[in-house]
């Protein structure tokens, strides 16, 4: 991934490089707009950036050591929402990052496959979790086909 975001920053840099700093922050941020739009649509899918499906969730147990009825479900409901997102564009990038500290906690445990401490047991120790990795924001195939977009629509204005 790291290979194809060089080679896609290599070949969009050489396109904006021949405009004025204001067109080009315009077009980053454009950029990031259809980015953050994707990636959205990738987590509500529970789909990872490259077309895999996340790792299902673990099954809740409730106080008597039984599974939990209706415990299943799409993951990262509120981190879905387009007001969670920010896009940072200038006219050599474009950031997409969490507005909230939540957002961003949660993001990067999951992002990352991290253990965290999600409480407290009846006698002070702390109940920790590791949580599987779970790629939210990554730069897939599609991401590729909508920078193409973007530059030919900048290319076609120009000209």
């Amino acid at each position: 991934m790291a290979d194809d975001l060089a080679r896609l920053e290599e070949w969009f840099g050489r396109i904006v490089a021949g405009m004025e700093p204001a067109r080009r922050r315009k077009a980053t941020l454009k950029l990031g707009r259809l980015l953050r739009q994707a990636n959205l649509k990738r987590i509500a899918a529970n789909v990872d950036p490259d077309g895999a499906a996340f790792a299902s969730r673990k099954p809740r147990r409730d106080l008597r050591g039984r599974l939990r009825k209706g415990a299943r479900g799409k993951m990262f409901k509120g981190l879905r929402k387009l007001a969670k997102w920010r896009i940072d564009a200038a006219p050599d990038g474009v950031e997409i990052s969490p507005v909230t500290n939540t957002a961003d906690r949660v993001g990067s445990v999951s992002q990352f496959g991290q253990t965290v401490t999600v409480g407290r047991g009846r006698d002070g120790r702390k109940i920790r979790a590791t949580y599987a990795e779970r790629r939210l924001l990554g730069f897939g195939r599609e991401d590729e086909d909508l920078a193409l977009q973007v530059a030919g629509e900048m290319l076609e204005a120009e000209g």
